[in-house]
């Protein structure tokens, strides 16, 4: 069920209409959703076969299709085809997701760290892994930085830490815990 400002077809509903009441997604039905998360401008869901699912704004990449285009109604991120996915969030220009063994993979908007890959600030039109990283437990993607939490109880945070946002930073780097 989505409902709510519905621009750039964040409610999966095949059009822009703002919806007022809790509405099936169409293209969803008969699949089992087991997570969803709410971006700026996309949206993103979790199935019981580890599947993602992302619609809305795909500027810079956020919904990990390969391109940075709208998509009014839920697609299979086909790039995470044989990774069994738990857990996703939706920033406000990038997205997270969680696999069972604990990898996490970004893409969208890149230019401040918040995608995680160290030294590679690019837009990732298609999920990436995070290299040399713990097994993790949680994701959060924020607005332009990111936190995961290990499964060892550490949390790391990555992107922009200009405000303070990611706990012990005063600029933006990628924080170790």
């Amino acid at each position: 069920l989505s409902f709510g400002e519905g621009s750039d077809g964040k409610l999966g509903h095949g059009n822009e209409d703002d919806v007022f009441e809790p509405t099936p997604i169409e293209a969803l039905r008969g699949t089992r959703v087991l997570a969803v998360t709410a971006g700026c401008r996309h949206s993103l869901a979790v199935t019981d076969t580890g599947e993602v699912f992302s619609f809305g704004s795909g500027q810079y990449g956020r919904l990990g299709h390969g391109d940075q285009e709208i998509s009014y109604v839920p697609i299979l991120i086909e790039a995470l085809r044989g990774v069994r996915v738990v857990a996703a969030s939706a920033g406000e220009y990038h997205s997270l997701v969680l696999s069972t063994a604990g990898q996490v993979y970004s893409f969208g908007m890149g230019s401040d760290g918040q995608l995680g890959h160290r030294d590679d600030f690019a837009n990732q039109l298609l999920p990436k892994l995070i290299e040399s990283q713990p097994p993790f437990s949680a994701v959060s993607a924020g607005s332009s930085h990111s936190l995961a939490l290990s499964t060892a109880g550490e949390v790391y945070s990555f992107g922009d830490g200009e405000n303070g946002q990611l706990g012990h930073c005063t600029i933006d780097c990628l924080c170790e815990p």
